[in-house]
C-alpha cells in the first residue's frame, strides 16, 4: 500500500501495542470496578509471585502500561506477534486471603489476613528529620504512639546544671522526649498523605466514569 502523501505512515509495531494497552487498560479497569483493593505480582512465575496494594509504589511501574514497552520489548514483539509482557492480577480482598504460596510486599504492608507484623524502622532520635513528618512514630513492637508532626533539638540543664541535650517529637496523640542517642522506631510504611494521592490517582485512571489515561 503506498502512503498517502502529507499523512505518517503508522509503524505495524507502535499501532500493535496501542492495541495491546488498550486491552490491558480495559482488563484492569474491570477488576478495579469489580472491587479489586490488592494486586498480584509476578503470576506466570510461583516463586515470585508478590501481594500489594494498588497504591504500592512498586507496583506503579507494572500499571504504568505505555512506558512498559520499551525499546527491548517491542523488538521482541516485533520478532513474535504474540508476546505479551506478564500483567499484574487484580483480586479483591476476598480473594487475596484465598492466595496461598503468595509473598507480601515490605513496602506497602497488605496484611490481608490482620496477624503480619509492621514492617519498623529504627533510628536514633537525633535522626528524626522534616521527612519523617508523617510518619507513625511506635514502641518497638510496633505499637503507634500517633503520627509525627514535628520535631525538635533543645539543648538546655538537667536538675545538676550539666548540660543536656534532648530531641522533642510531637506526634498526634503525644509529646516525646529522647535523648539524641536513644532508639526510636517508626512505622516503615509510606505516609497516610502518600497512600490517598496514590489512591486518587488510581481512581483516575481505572475508575468508572473516567476517561481513560494510560
Amino acid at each position: 500500500m503506498t502512503p498517502v502523501r502529507g499523512v505518517a505512515a503508522v509503524d505495524p509495531i507502535d499501532a500493535l501495542v496501542e492495541r495491546i494497552v488498550t486491552e490491558e487498560h480495559d482488563a484492569l479497569r474491570q477488576a478495579f470496578a469489580e472491587g479489586a483493593e490488592f494486586a498480584v505480582t509476578h503470576m506466570e512465575s510461583p516463586s515470585e509471585r508478590m501481594l500489594h496494594r494498588l497504591e504500592c509504589a512498586s507496583l506503579e511501574p507494572h500499571l504504568d502500561l505505555r512506558a512498559r514497552w520499551s525499546a527491548g520489548h517491542r523488538r521482541r514483539l516485533h520478532d513474535d506477534r504474540t508476546y505479551r509482557l506478564p500483567l499484574p492480577a487484580l483480586v479483591t480482598r476476598e480473594s487475596a486471603r484465598g492466595l496461598s504460596g503468595v509473598r507480601s510486599c515490605k513496602v506497602c504492608w497488605p496484611n490481608v489476613h490482620g496477624t503480619e507484623p509492621r514492617p519498623l524502622r529504627r533510628l536514633q532520635a537525633r535522626g528524626i528529620r522534616s521527612h519523617h513528618i508523617g510518619h507513625v512514630l511506635s514502641t518497638d513492637d510496633g505499637h503507634s504512639l500517633g503520627t509525627i508532626v514535628r520535631s525538635a533539638h533543645q539543648t538546655g540543664a538537667d536538675l545538676f546544671g550539666q548540660r543536656q541535650e534532648v530531641v522533642e517529637i510531637i506526634t498526634t496523640a503525644r509529646t516525646m522526649q529522647y535523648s539524641p542517642s536513644d532508639h526510636v522506631f517508626i512505622w516503615d510504611l509510606p505516609t497516610d498523605e502518600e497512600a490517598i494521592r496514590r489512591k486518587t490517582q488510581l481512581f483516575e485512571r481505572f475508575g468508572p466514569g473516567f476517561a481513560p489515561t494510560y
